[in-house]
C-alpha cells in the first residue's frame, strides 16, 4: 500500500489572515490611535471656542481671531508699576504694562544666571579644596540652600534682612566704599556713558575684531610651530591699546557740556573753580580739607557754606560729568535738581544756584535771556566718554548711582544663592568626572593649580557640566515668577494685575505661557549650541 506524504506540495503557502498578521495589526493600531488623537484635539478646540463664545470673548461676529481676542491689550492699564526699564505711565495700555513686566523678568533672569554661574563655579571648586575651612563653608552653604524652599529664602531675605536695614540717615557703607545699604534698598556706583562714548565704543568694537583675528592667527601659528603662545595676554594687550587710543581721542575732542555762571564770579575757564574754592576755604590744597576739619581749622558749617551750588535737570548727563570733575578735584558741591528744565532755569535765575549745567547748545540758547538780568559766562566742562555716577545722600533720599529696590534685591539675591548651590554641585561633579591621571599629568608638566583647572580640567569638565546646567538656568528663569511674593513687578505680577482688572483670564494665561516658553527656548538654544561646539567629535 502506498504511503501518504505528509509534506506540503512545493509552491503552496498558506496565507495568514490579516487579523492575525502582527504587521498589519500594528499599522491599524497606529491609524486608530492617530484618529483618536485628532478627534480629541478637535473636541478640545471646539469646546474651547464654544466656551470662549459663551463668555463673550471674541469678535462681534462670533468668530475667534487674535485681532479681536487680544483687543483688551489696547485699553488703559490704570495701575502703577514701581520699577521699569522703559518709560511707563498708568495711562499706558495693558500691553505696555505686560511688556514692562516681561523686561523685568528678563533682567532678573539674565543677572541671576550670570551671578549664579560665577557663585556656583567658585563654590564647586571650593568644595574640592584641600583647605578644611573653605571646603566645609562651601559644603554647608550648598546643603542649606538646596534643602530649604526658595520661597522661604525669599521671605527671609526680604522681611528678615533687607527691610531690617537702618534708615537712610544711618545707611551702612561696607569698608567705606560708596555703596549704601538701607531700608530703601542698595545704592551703588554705576557707569554712565557720555555723548563722546560713541567714538570710544567704535574703537572698542574695532579692538575686539582685531583681538579676535589675532587670537585665531596665534592659534594657527601655535599648531604649526608646536610652540606655546600666550594668546589671552596678546589679544587683551591689543584690545587695551586700541581702546586706550579711542579713549584719548574721545576725551580730547570738542566737549558737549558746560556751565553757565554769572560774570560776577571770576571764572574764565574750568580750572578757575578750584582757585575760587581754595580762596573760600582758606586752605593751600583741597586735599587738606579733611585735615582742616579734624584740626578744627575748618568747620562743617563753613564747608557747606563755601560749597558750589549747581542747578541741573534730574538725570542729565551734564550733571554727572560736572560732579565727577568736581569730585576728582576735591571741590565740595551741592546739587539742586528738578525734573522740568524750565523750573531749573527759574531756580538759577532767582539766585538759588551759582551755576547751571547742561549741554552747550542748550546753554547757548539760554545765555542771551539770562544775561538780561546779569551778564552770564559760558564755561565748557571737560568731558570723558565714561563717568562713574556715585550715589550720595541728598535730603531724605539717595541721588545718583544705581538703585536696587529691596524687592529687586531680594529676588535677585535669592535666585542667585539658591541656583548657585545647585550649580556648585554640577561643577563639582564635572570636575570629578575628569580622570585623576589628567591632574597628575598636569602637575608632572609643572602647571600650577590654577593652570591645571583652567587649561586641563575645566575644558573637559564642561562636556559634563553644560547639559545639567541648562536645566538649572531654565529653573532660574521660571522661578523668577516667585518675585510676586516680595512685590517685584515681574511678568507674572503685572499679568496677574491685568487679569484681575480686565477679566481676560484665558488670553492673559496664554501670553504668560508663551512668554516663559520663549525665554526658556532661547536659553535652551544657546546652551545646546554651546554644548555642540564643545562636544567630542568621534571619527
Amino acid at each position: 500500500m502506498a504511503e501518504l506524504s505528509s509534506k506540503p506540495s512545493a509552491g503552496r503557502h498558506e496565507a495568514i489572515p490579516f487579523w492575525r498578521d502582527i504587521r498589519v495589526l500594528g499599522i491599524i493600531a497606529q491609524i486608530v490611535f492617530l484618529a483618536l488623537v485628532i478627534l480629541g484635539v478637535l473636541w478640545v478646540v471646539n469646546n474651547t471656542v464654544q466656551n470662549l463664545s459663551d463668555l463673550g470673548i471674541g469678535c462681534p461676529d462670533g468668530s475667534i481671531e487674535a485681532g479681536c481676542v487680544f483687543n483688551f491689550l489696547r485699553l488703559d492699564a490704570q495701575f502703577d508699576i514701581s520699577e521699569s526699564l522703559i518709560d511707563y505711565d498708568p495711562s499706558d495700555a495693558y500691553g505696555r504694562a505686560m511688556l514692562v513686566g516681561a523686561l523685568n523678568t528678563v533682567r532678573v533672569s539674565v543677572l541671576g544666571i550670570l551671578f549664579a554661574t560665577i557663585l556656583g563655579t567658585f563654590t564647586g571648586i571650593a568644595r574640592l579644596s584641600d583647605n578644611w575651612l573653605v571646603s566645609n563653608i562651601a559644603k554647608w552653604y550648598v546643603d542649606i540652600m538646596r534643602n530649604t524652599p526658595l520661597l522661604l529664602q525669599l521671605f527671609f531675605l526680604f522681611f528678615g534682612v533687607l527691610l531690617l536695614l537702618p534708615p537712610i540717615a544711618r545707611a551702612i557703607q561696607p569698608f567705606g566704599l560708596p555703596v549704601y545699604l538701607s531700608q530703601r534698598g542698595i545704592n551703588l556706583p554705576w557707569p554712565r556713558l557720555m555723548p563722546s562714548a560713541s567714538i570710544w565704543l567704535a574703537f572698542i568694537a574695532v579692538g575686539l575684531l582685531v583681538a579676535g583675528v589675532l587670537w585665531i592667527w596665534l592659534g594657527r601659528r601655535e599648531q604649526q610651530t608646536s610652540r606655546a603662545v600666550n594668546r589671552p595676554l596678546w589679544s587683551l594687550l591689543v584690545l587695551l591699546v586700541i581702546a586706550g587710543t579711542g579713549w584719548f581721542i574721545a576725551s580730547n575732542r570738542e566737549t558737549n557740556f558746560g556751565v553757565l555762571v554769572s560774570e560776577s564770579l571770576p571764572v574764565s575757564e574750568f580750572a578757575d573753580f578750584e582757585e575760587i574754592m581754595l580762596q573760600r576755604l582758606g586752605v593751600d590744597s583741597l586735599a587738606g580739607i579733611d585735615e582742616a576739619l579734624e584740626s578744627g581749622a575748618l568747620t562743617e558749617e563753613a564747608l557747606e557754606e563755601a560749597a558750589f551750588t549747581i542747578c541741573a535737570v534730574q538725570g542729565d548727563p551734564a550733571e554727572v560729568n560736572l560732579t565727577a570733575q568736581f569730585r576728582r578735584a576735591g571741590i565740595p558741591y551741592e546739587v539742586e535738581r528738578d525734573a522740568r528744565q524750565d523750573r531749573v532755569i527759574n531756580d538759577y535765575a532767582s539766585g538759588e544756584c551759582e551755576m547751571y549745567t547742561a549741554g552747550l547748545a542748550q546753554l547757548a540758547n539760554e545765555q542771551p535771556t539770562l544775561s538780561e538780568e546779569a551778564p552770564q559766562a559760558l564755561i565748557s566742562v571737560p568731558e570723558m566718554p565714561l563717568r562713574l555716577d556715585v550715589p550720595r545722600i541728598e535730603g531724605l533720599n539717595f541721588a545718583g548711582g544705581l538703585k536696587m529696590s529691596p524687592n529687586f534685591a531680594a529676588i535677585l539675591i535669592g535666585l542667585t544663592l539658591y541656583t548657585g548651590a545647585f550649580i556648585a554641585e554640577i561643577v563639582r561633579a564635572g570636575i570629578q568626572s575628569v580622570s585623576w591621571g589628567q591632574t597628575e599629568a598636569a602637575r608632572a608638566l609643572g602647571l600650577s593649580e590654577a593652570q591645571r583647572l583652567r587649561l586641563i580640567v575645566l575644558p573637559q569638565a564642561l562636556r559634563v557640566i553644560i547639559p545639567p546646567m541648562t536645566s538649572q538656568y531654565l529653573n532660574l528663569a521660571k522661578n523668577s515668577s516667585l518675585a510676586i511674593a516680595v512685590g517685584f513687578p515681574d511678568l507674572w505680577s503685572t499679568a496677574y494685575t491685568t487679569l484681575n482688572q480686565s477679566g481676560q483670564a484665558v488670553q492673559v494665561f496664554l501670553i504668560v505661557m508663551a512668554s516663559y516658553l520663549t525665554l526658556s527656548l532661547i536659553i535652551s538654544f544657546l546652551l545646546n549650541w554651546y554644548n555642540r561646539r564643545i562636544a567630542l567629535v568621534e571619527r
